[in-house]
């Protein structure tokens, strides 16, 4: 992994583990074993880091949109490709899932309003039913809720199965 990828893998580690608010250069250098010029040279400063790890992690959530987009046939692949894409964090890449929260402490904000505005123009195209697509992208942006915030291991295993049962039922033409 090359040391820029390290460094905001690191960065979310320490916001998944130990807060946003313990997230600093000269904490991220000591827990990456460099200098805070080391961490530095990659980023300017803490905005620059966060904004990097924002479109780290769009970048990721997308290509696993259209990794799983490009092996679907049938209806609606965009909201499927979406919704497996989700579940393939409920594995446990809980360092990804900082960097939501990490989005809410600068202007990041923009980086995911913008991937909405592409993701709803892609929902809006979908398929011939609006309210279907709606309902797996309400039940896959709350488990999204869900896994920043806590849940319990039942809550977390329902959720999986309900996605996953709306999106065989996308797939198959049925509700």
């Amino acid at each position: 992994m090359r040391q820029k990828q390290l460094l905001l893998r690191t960065a979310a580690h320490i916001i998944q583990t130990e807060g946003i608010q313990q997230l600093s250069m000269e904490h991220l250098a000591k827990r990456a074993g460099i200098t805070k010029g080391g961490v530095l040279y990659h980023f300017e400063s803490k905005a620059n880091l966060l904004r990097q790890m924002n479109g780290m992690a769009l970048d990721e959530f997308e290509n696993r949109i259209a990794h799983h987009q490009a092996g679907m046939d049938g209806p609606y692949p965009f909201t499927r490709a979406y919704a497996l894409a989700t579940l393939d964090y409920s594995e446990g890449d809980a360092d990804l899932i900082a960097v939501f929260i990490s989005s809410q402490e600068d202007a990041s904000g923009t980086l995911w309003n913008d991937a909405a505005k592409r993701w709803d123009e892609q929902f809006a195209t979908d398929g011939p039913d609006a309210d279907r697509v709606l309902e797996l992208r309400l039940l896959c942006d709350g488990f999204w809720f869900a896994l920043t915030y806590g849940y319990s291991e039942t809550f977390k295993e329902r959720a999986v199965r309900l996605i996953r049962q709306k999106c065989d039922a996308l797939s198959n033409g049925g509700s």
